[in-house]
């Protein structure tokens, strides 16, 4: 069983207590801020925050192409699919 970074893991956590409703890329980069140490070699917040949200829309792409979530390009928004409710779990259990 391939085994997911624990970043896209703790993605699949968020919109997995989300789950029903759906999530902006903002949303979710502010979440993640909050639970997970973000670090970066830029000090402008601005830049920051950039990075920041590259990171998660690469992770949001990397798990859309696997079928773990849906992202709608067209409003940035994502939520879990059933087969990233199966993964995530599968994943604790195995932890």
């Amino acid at each position: 069983m391939e085994t997911l970074p624990i970043f896209h893991i703790k993605v699949l956590q968020i919109l997995a207590g989300r789950y029903g409703t759906n999530c902006t890329l903002e949303e979710l980069t502010s979440i993640l801020t909050q639970v997970s140490n973000f670090t970066t070699v830029f000090t402008d917040n601005l830049s920051n925050e950039n990075e920041k949200q590259a990171r998660v829309l690469d992770a949001l792409i990397f798990l859309n192409n696997q079928g773990y979530i849906f992202l709608n390009s067209n409003t940035d928004r994502s939520s879990i699919t059933i087969k990233g409710l199966i993964k995530i779990n599968s994943e604790i259990f195995c932890n």
